[in-house]
């Protein structure tokens, strides 16, 4: 699954190694599902598919059998990334978590051939590996242990049923973004596709949710609960991908200028640490200020550069000694879409980002001050 979700550089997680720029992290959750798997591998499936062998020898199978199972998932999402990539789509991370894994895309598609590519090889590389699985079995068969032959038909098995499922036409599963692609080519309008593929991977999350009362009724409890789980995630997911979409046309329709806070107030170099302190700070509530010195920006300075300095440190020292020296990484232009400083802010240590007119300051626009704007946006919306 790939999804479109600006990056936060502290993601939830642990981080176990980058491919290709593309920072690979395991959700806390994912241990759960891990466990699981391996649980209904080694003490269920591969004993009553192949009695006879030693507890020890059923949790190695096992456990090999489960650490493919999510190798064969990042595969499925490291061909999204790949995709999107040479397609000129930053990808920051992918995460293997409860219910699978996502690549998240640090922008949407720019038109339908583009998103179709990206949506169909995640299930294409789920029926290669199957193929490839299938054929190792066909052609090891005799030759190696029974329990490895179990292994490796469970994988081709997983995998064609990853690919099939992920092919199902609702937002947000591979299936979904497919059909998105062919609607928003035929109409010329991806609200409109996404509107519908939406409300179709509403309806399939539904319909899980209700096959999974059905069992719990029929007496699988733990599969029961399972398919309702996973319903709520694809509901939830489904909705949350369409008010995100809305929210980006928003965001690419406003500029910056509408929006900007005009003539910010703003600090001197000279001006010494414990002034700011108390006659900026502790006065307006603000997180950080831009530095003027001749009417010209030459910085900024926020609240994190006080940080940790001692009183007597305050009163010496002064703006321009822990103030970060204005570059054009914290700067842009007034006819700037919101997106773009919505992404340019992502980035923890990036708070406010100065609008500059003829190399004077005419503006500003603060991390919170967006984040606050989409909020009341969603709102609105509700």
């Amino acid at each position: 699954m790939a999804e479109f979700k600006p990056d936060r550089a502290t993601q939830r997680g642990i981080h176990l190694f980058t491919i290709a720029g593309i920072r690979i992290i395991i959700d806390y959750s994912w241990f759960v599902i891990f466990f699981l798997v391996a649980l209904s591998l080694s003490a269920g499936y591969l004993p009553q598919e192949h009695p006879g062998a030693s507890a020890l020898a059923y949790w190695v199978a096992g456990l090999v059998a489960t650490i493919s199972f999510f190798l064969s998932i990042l595969f499925h999402e490291l061909a999204h990334s790949l995709i999107a990539l040479r397609s000129g789509i930053q990808i920051p991370s992918i995460t293997l978590f409860l219910f699978g894994g996502v690549s998240r895309l640090s922008e949407e598609a720019k038109n339908p051939k583009t998103e179709l590519t990206i949506a169909v090889v995640g299930p294409l590389s789920s029926f290669a590996l199957a193929l490839l699985f299938w054929l190792a079995g066909e052609k090891l068969e005799g030759v190696i242990h029974p329990l490895a032959q179990a292994v490796v038909e469970y994988l081709s098995f997983i995998n064609l049923a990853l690919g099939i499922f992920n092919l199902i036409p609702g937002f947000p599963l591979d299936g979904g973004r497919v059909l998105r692609a062919i609607v928003w080519w035929r109409t010329g309008s991806i609200d409109r596709a996404t509107r519908l593929v939406t409300d179709l991977g509403k309806g399939f999350a539904v319909t899980l949710m209700f096959l999974g009362a059905m069992l719990i009724f029929r007496g699988a409890l733990l599969g029961g609960i399972w398919l309702i789980f996973i319903g709520m995630f694809l509901r939830g997911s489904a909705a949350q991908g369409y008010e995100q979409m809305s929210l980006m046309r928003i965001l690419e329709s406003v500029k910056v200028g509408d929006v900007m806070i005009q003539a910010p107030l703003t600090v001197s170099p000279d001006l010494t640490l414990s002034d700011l302190l108390n006659r900026y700070f502790l006065r307006y509530g603000y997180r950080g200020f831009p530095v003027e010195e001749g009417g010209s920006s030459v910085g900024l300075i926020s609240i994190a550069d006080l940080a940790g300095l001692p009183e007597s440190e305050l009163a010496a020292r002064t703006v321009r000694d822990r103030m970060r020296p204005l570059d054009a990484s914290r700067v842009i232009s007034k006819e700037a879409p919101l997106l773009e400083a919505l992404e340019r802010l992502s980035p923890p240590n990036v708070g406010r980002l100065l609008v500059l007119e003829d190399g004077r300051l005419s503006g500003m626009i603060t991390k919170t001050g967006l984040l606050r704007l989409l909020e009341i946006h969603q709102i609105l919306k509700r």
